[in-house]
C-alpha cells in the first residue's frame, strides 16, 4: 500500500518521502499504518489487558446519528460484559491527551452507549506507540497498551 500510495505516484521525485517529513500527509500515513499494525495484533492486546483466555469479539464502530460523527477505532467486547473502547494513536513520543481530546473521547463513549444501548461496563483504553504522557486527562484512562506490547509472543 505504501508503495502504491507514495512511490509509484511520485517516481520522478526520488526525495519525495524525505520532503514529506513532519507534513500532514506523512503523519496521516503513520497513523493509518499504526492502526493496521494494531488490528493485526489483537491477541497481544488481549494479553496486555489480562484477558488473553477470555472469549471476545472485536470490531470498529461508526456512529450513524451523532453530531459531530463519532468513530471508535477498536472495540473489544468481552464475555464478562465489559467493552474495551480503544483509541489508537500514533505519535513519535508519548501521546498527550489534551482537554479537547478528552472531550472528544467522552463524546464517542456517550454516542456509543446511546446508539447501541449497551449495558456493559466500558473501559477506556488507549493504544499508542510509546504510552501516554501523565496528566489529569491521562488519569481517566483505565488501560494503556504500547507498541512494545504488540510484539510480545503469546
Amino acid at each position: 500500500m505504501f508503495h502504491y500510495q507514495f512511490l509509484t505516484t511520485h517516481r520522478s521525485d526520488e526525495h519525495f518521502w524525505v520532503n514529506l517529513l513532519d507534513k500532514p500527509k506523512q503523519n496521516t500515513w503513520f497513523g493509518f499504518a499504526f492502526e493496521r499494525v494494531v488490528m493485526a495484533h489483537v491477541p497481544q492486546i488481549k494479553q496486555a489487558l489480562g484477558i488473553a483466555g477470555m472469549h471476545t469479539e472485536y470490531y470498529s464502530w461508526r456512529s450513524k446519528t451523532s453530531e459531530p460523527k463519532a468513530q471508535v477505532d477498536l472495540l473489544i467486547e468481552r464475555a464478562d460484559k465489559v467493552i474495551n473502547l480503544c483509541e489508537i494513536k500514533y505519535s513519535d513520543a508519548q501521546y498527550i491527551i489534551t482537554k479537547d481530546e478528552d472531550m472528544r473521547y467522552r463524546n464517542r463513549v456517550a454516542a456509543f452507549r446511546y446508539e447501541t444501548g449497551t449495558r456493559c461496563a466500558i473501559h477506556s483504553t488507549f493504544i499508542t506507540t510509546y504510552g501516554l504522557t501523565p496528566n489529569a486527562y491521562a488519569n481517566n484512562v483505565l488501560h494503556q497498551v504500547t507498541m512494545d506490547d504488540l510484539f510480545v509472543k503469546n
